[in-house]
């Protein structure tokens, strides 16, 4: 395979929920865990990327775009572990040029944007030191971002995390190759809070077989799915 493989990695409820915390600790552990062993990178959305790494408001005005241009920007920068940040909207407000992931494993940053970006935004990131990809005209060309994620950055297989809309936008684009579900035992039972993918409405007809089951101490499940022939 010529790009990095996709793994939706999500920690949901019982009744498939994403957001809220579930009063479990073993298995939200597991979860975070797991996420090492099945990768060395993961990929977020903007909501999720602003919420729990990168929620600052630079001013981009101070920003000299002289020299700027709409192709992707590869510093060489060596790093064991990488977040991978989906951002349409170049919204990710970064002090810092990484993820200290559960304050105990550091992940460099790669920024994905489409070229509606402001180049004073890609200043911006540079002067971070944080390499990016220019990928798609409104929507991200996710088969572009892959191969170039394993071509650049070794990234055999990407671990996308959410939230569910970043989550149901791999789906749509038919680029999830696995679906691995830690489920704490525990039911939210709120229809507000969104399950674990959103495909704003498209649907899709993927079929998934069972490929591993785990039960945790705590009485949650690994759940892991691939995609069938």
């Amino acid at each position: 395979m010529d790009r990095s493989k996709v793994v939706v990695h999500m920690y949901v409820s019982i009744d498939g929920k994403i957001d809220g915390s579930y009063g479990n600790a073993d298995s939200n552990r597991y979860y975070s865990d797991e996420l090492f062993r099945l990768s060395n990178a993961d990929g977020n959305g903007r909501e999720t990327i602003q919420m729990y790494a990168a929620a600052g408001h630079p001013d981009l005005s101070q920003y000299d775009i002289t020299g700027i241009d709409y192709q992707d920007w590869l510093p060489n920068i060596k790093s064991e572990t990488w977040t991978i940040a989906f951002d349409r909207k170049d919204k990710d407000g970064w002090n810092v040029n990484y993820f200290d992931y559960n304050n105990h494993r550091r992940m460099h940053t790669i920024e994905v944007v489409t070229k509606p970006v402001k180049k004073a935004y890609l200043a911006y990131l540079q002067s971070l030191e944080i390499p990016y990809t220019v990928s798609g005209e409104t929507d991200f060309n996710f088969e572009d971002v892959l191969r170039k994620l394993k071509q650049h950055y070794q990234i055999d297989t990407l671990a996308v995390c959410g939230g569910a809309v970043i989550n149901g936008a791999f789906l749509k684009t038919h680029f999830v190759d696995e679906i691995s579900l830690v489920i704490a035992p525990h039911v939210r039972g709120d229809s507000t809070k969104k399950a674990a993918f959103d495909t704003l409405g498209t649907t899709v007809q993927d079929t998934f077989k069972i490929k591993a089951v785990k039960q945790l101490a705590d009485g949650g499940l690994h759940v892991t799915f691939v995609k069938a022939d």
